[in-house]
């Protein structure tokens, strides 16, 4: 790397040619008498980060490297000009002028600088490379543990069958010595304590074809069955190097199978052994069968005259879309209609014979005031109303059969599902309650209003006249102004809706929702967190109808928290949050109701939005809300979506169409 040359002999042929070489050389290249610079190339003067090699000059190469390796450069310098010797390359760091270090390669050698004893040094910037070498160290740093940290066994293995490599679970199962002491570490003899590969042996095949193989055996030296991947190694020249095995114990899932299959042939010897039972009562029916033949030929000339009348009877009572049960005085199902199938989802046979109280109520004793029970006893038709136990409302009739004697022998049990007429009653009720209400809202509301303004022009006027302010007036004003922003809100609630879609802020629709439900939350401690950016835009929507919605969500939440934390707790939030987004290539606003509170089972989750679906008692709802608003939400070509974990949160997701 270094050049001499003596100024006191005659320059060289060609000398300006040489200059220029150094000079212009990508390596920093420095000449230093007297332990001061007195030469550097550009790239030297760049590697300084300097712009002018004179604000070098005249300094020692020494002034830039890192307190850690200046002293150990000066003496290699030292060394090189006092025994005239080139030093071979090191490394160190270099401090720029800036702060900023380097990392270089240094050498050295001394030379005869304008009739001066001098050193060339020259200057190889290695940053990159150290930059690599500490990637790659890092590189196999982590491969090293995630080889080692593997619970499989891993073994590498070359041409010969010898393990070259191996993971600690190898190691420790294999029970290996050392690969550094031991040059021969057969890999058979260790797999499976023989002194040759095993005939057959999957894996000796990839070094003949080259390809990989997975198969599983049984292990009598290792005592397990394990599952083998071989797969070829190849070097450079992609010529077949050894191989790689990545073994796993699947002992324990042999076992599992195991017992699976004996478990199989137990329940298949089961089943041959009943089916035997019951051939041999097939056989002792098939004897019955045979012993009331006679007599069956004997009734069946009078069973063909009533046959015709019986299946138009029959035909008749299938067709009756009420239950009907044939009931003896014991309470047992004699006979029932298809109708009463379909109630129970129960066959001909798993219907005939069970208890009906079992089967409408679940419980192990008759009903107190049943219809049947009476209607056995009085001899006249009884009636009823009652909930079965998914909350369906049944009306009950109980009509008796007579024999001869007139005592009761049977009694026809007609069952009708009237829950949907309850609650369509019940829903035309709170219609009209909710009318009533709405006129009463906009009557008071009138009401209020012209009070309100005297009140707010009354206080206007004080603070007019008053030359000084003690602030009453203006607080008089602000809640007077908060009681006509409540009263504007009970004036849109009962508004008669309009046909027409208005471009509105949803902010506007939430505050106005607020207005309503706002006191009502504070009161059941409640904590409300909106983020609702400012820059969302207009959506064309019925206000009324969008608010109606929010209000029905609200509702829930709140029902959701106060059973879940009857008192005040740190978890008992409603927070509402809007975002923009797009869904089709098509903008949306993204509104989402979240609350922690006692959430929804998953297994009526896809049911909350059908009409009359309620976790709630009938006093509380009648399972209407939910299902009005996913529809004013199709309406409004928007989607309506819940995600819910039972006792933990609800999410309640709304996406309607914006406006660019």
């Amino acid at each position: 790397m270094a050049f001499r040359w003596n100024k006191e002999k005659s320059l060289p042929q060609g000398y300006k040619q040489y200059e220029d070489i150094v000079e212009f050389s990508p390596l920093a290249i420095c000449v230093q008498v007297n332990n001061n610079i007195v030469f550097l190339n550009n790239a030297g003067t760049k590697l300084l980060n300097q712009r002018n090699v004179k604000h070098l000059i005249g300094k020692s190469v020494t002034d830039f490297v890192s307190p850690r390796h200046r002293e150990t450069v000066m003496e290699r310098l030292q060394w090189a000009q006092t025994n005239e010797t080139e030093i071979v390359s090191f490394e160190a760091d270099i401090i720029r002028p800036d702060g900023t270090k380097v990392d270089v390669e240094i050498s050295a050698a001394p030379l005869t600088y304008q009739n001066k004893q001098a050193i060339q040094i020259v200057f190889h910037e290695i940053t990159n490379r150290k930059h690599m070498e500490n990637l790659i160290y890092q590189c196999q740093h982590d491969w090293e543990d995630t080889f080692q940290n593997i619970t499989d066994m891993i073994t590498v293995h070359d041409k010969d069958f010898n393990i070259i490599r191996a993971n600690k679970a190898a190691e420790e199962i294999l029970k290996l010595p050392s690969l550094e002491r031991v040059l021969n570490m057969k890999c058979f003899s260790y797999y499976h304590g023989t002194n040759g590969p095993p005939e057959g042996c999957p894996s000796c095949d990839c070094l003949t074809t080259g390809k990989p193989c997975s198969f599983e055996v049984f292990e009598p030296h290792l005592g397990m069955h394990i599952e083998i991947r071989a797969m070829p190694r190849f070097d450079k020249n992609n010529h077949i190097a050894g191989l790689i095995h990545i073994v796993r114990d699947v002992t324990q899932r042999k076992l599992v199978e195991k017992e699976i299959q004996t478990a199989k042939n137990e329940l298949e010897s089961r089943v041959e052994q009943r089916t035997l039972e019951l051939k041999v009562t097939n056989e002792q029916l098939l004897n019955k069968i045979a012993d009331h033949k006679r007599a069956q030929d004997d009734v069946r000339k009078s069973e063909s005259k009533f046959r015709s009348l019986s299946q138009e009877f029959h035909t008749l009572l299938d067709g009756i879309p009420d239950s009907l049960i044939l009931l003896s005085p014991d309470l047992k199902i004699k006979w029932a209609n298809t109708s009463a199938y379909s109630t129970f989802v129960k066959t001909v046979s798993e219907l005939t014979e069970q208890d009906c109280y079992k089967l409408c109520c679940d419980i192990v004793s008759p009903c107190e005031n049943c219809p049947t029970l009476r209607s056995f006893q009085t001899g006249k038709e009884e009636n009823s109303e009652y909930v079965n136990t998914k909350g369906r409302v049944w009306d009950l009739r109980a009509f008796p059969i007579v024999d001869d004697t007139g005592k009761v022998k049977n009694v026809i049990e007609l069952k009708r599902d009237i829950t949907e007429k309850i609650n369509l009653h019940a829903e035309a009720m709170r219609t009209r309650h909710l009318a009533s209400l709405g006129e009463l809202a906009a009557g008071v509301a009138h009401e209020i209003n012209n009070p309100i303004n005297n009140i707010i022009n009354y206080a206007q006027i004080l603070i007019d006249e008053k030359k000084g302010d003690n602030g009453i007036e203006h607080r008089i004003i602000k809640d007077s102004e908060r009681i006509a922003t409540i009263v504007r809100s009970l004036l849109s609630f009962a508004r008669i809706r309009k046909e027409e879609k208005e471009n509105t802020h949803l902010k506007a629709i939430l505050s106005d929702m607020l207005s309503l439900t706002g006191a009502q939350i504070r009161k059941d401690g409640i904590v409300l967190k909106l983020d609702i950016p400012s820059d969302l835009p207009q959506t064309n929507v019925h206000a009324q109808q969008i608010q109606q919605v929010f209000l029905n969500i609200i509702s829930n939440s709140r029902y959701a928290l106060n059973t879940k934390y009857p008192g005040t707790h740190e978890n008992k939030v409603i927070q509402i949050s809007c975002k923009k987004i797009t869904i089709d290539n098509s903008p949306y606003i993204r509104i989402i109701f979240h609350d922690r509170g006692i959430g929804i089972p998953a297994h009526i989750l896809n049911k909350v939005l059908n009409p009359f679906f309620s976790t709630k008692s009938l006093s509380m709802g009648i399972g209407l809300g939910l299902s009005i608003s996913h529809g004013i939400i199709s309406e409004h070509n928007g989607k309506f979506m819940i995600e819910s974990t039972e006792g933990e949160f609800t999410n309640i997701i709304i996406d309607l169409p914006s406006k660019t």
